[in-house]
């Protein structure tokens, strides 16, 4: 890891104590920049109490094969997230763990969730999917043929089926106001247009969740309002506004500069310069900001990095 988890824990107690300016946060970064252990600082942070739910990278299937009709309606359990954040089972493994045995699958949740798992379905897609009785291989009637859900559209359910778990089990029935739910690289599996569409509609529907959402999309940060939006490389952490990136190419300035996808050279100071002036606008400001703006202020700087410097000392 060549990011210093200092700043890692800077960010993650300010995400958890909600110290920034929106309650939603969208996190980009490479994959050594310290996205996994940022969302796991978080966690840890938030403890193990019901305000917070978490749903990794792998946990995006939906196999209809195993769905159960019963009407059973599982308690919510906290071992869910426990068994998650496991170094064997984190990013590796799907697994739903509600009573703590590691046997257990969202898909036995169906039946009672289904009518609203079906409505958010076709208010997102604008279409229905209808599960075949008695199909050993899974199969469903979709747009009027008999197949398979692709790996987007299961994506998609599955989502949704954690959602409403957490939601109807957990916020509802403990009367609990509002929940952080944190999801790693939600756009897994996504199309570009379901990317874009999809926090809205997620921050609309369930409106007792607070995101704080991982991604490698463009059109995901694009499509995404009213959100802190964290960029990691392999030495900081960066606060913007996600309203000021309303489209893809917007974004993709930014993913170029932390993906390498063109070799656009800025002098270092620059980057830090503009890396503290937005930490101090968006509300991240922390001890080691301070003493890299006084360490700054040592050096030798153009009249431009001067005005910055001003700036920065008196937003």
């Amino acid at each position: 890891m060549n990011i210093g988890t200092e700043f890692l824990n800077s960010i993650s107690q300010k995400i958890a104590d909600k110290g920034l300016r929106y309650k939603d946060t969208v996190i980009i970064g490479d994959n050594s920049s310290g996205k996994s252990l940022l969302l796991k600082m978080i966690l840890e942070k938030k403890g193990k109490g019901e305000d917070v739910y978490f749903v990794d990278a792998v946990n995006r299937g939906f196999d209809v094969s195993k769905v159960i009709y019963e009407m059973r309606r599982h308690d919510y359990k906290n071992t869910i997230i426990t068994a998650r954040l496991q170094e064997n089972i984190f990013n590796l493994t799907d697994t739903f763990s509600c009573y703590g045995t590691s046997t257990e699958r969202i898909e036995e949740m169906y039946g009672w969730l289904e009518e609203k798992v079906q409505s958010l379905f076709e208010e997102l897609t604008g279409e229905r999917f209808r599960i075949i009785p008695g199909s050993i291989l899974g199969e469903v009637e979709f747009k009027g043929e008999i197949g398979f859900l692709s790996s987007g559209y299961q994506a998609i359910v599955r989502i949704f089926m954690e959602l409403l778990y957490y939601q109807e089990k957990c916020l509802l029935e403990r009367h609990i106001d509002y929940g952080m739910v944190v999801i790693d690289e939600l756009d897994e599996f996504l199309s570009p247009g379901y990317a874009r569409k999809i926090v809205p509609f997620l921050k609309e529907h369930f409106q007792q969740m607070e995101f704080v959402i991982t991604t490698h999309s463009c059109d995901l940060v694009a499509g995404a309002k009213n959100a802190n939006l964290i960029v990691l490389d392999d030495r900081d952490f960066e606060v913007l506004d996600v309203n000021d990136y309303q489209s893809v190419s917007e974004v993709q300035i930014i993913f170029d500069r932390i993906f390498g996808t063109h070799n656009i050279q800025v002098p270092e100071i620059e980057n830090v310069l503009r890396r503290l002036l937005n930490n101090k606008i968006n509300g991240a400001w922390t001890s080691e900001d301070q003493i890299r703006l006084e360490h700054l202020q040592e050096e030798w700087l153009t009249p431009s990095q001067q005005l910055i410097c001003r700036q920065i000392m008196e937003w």
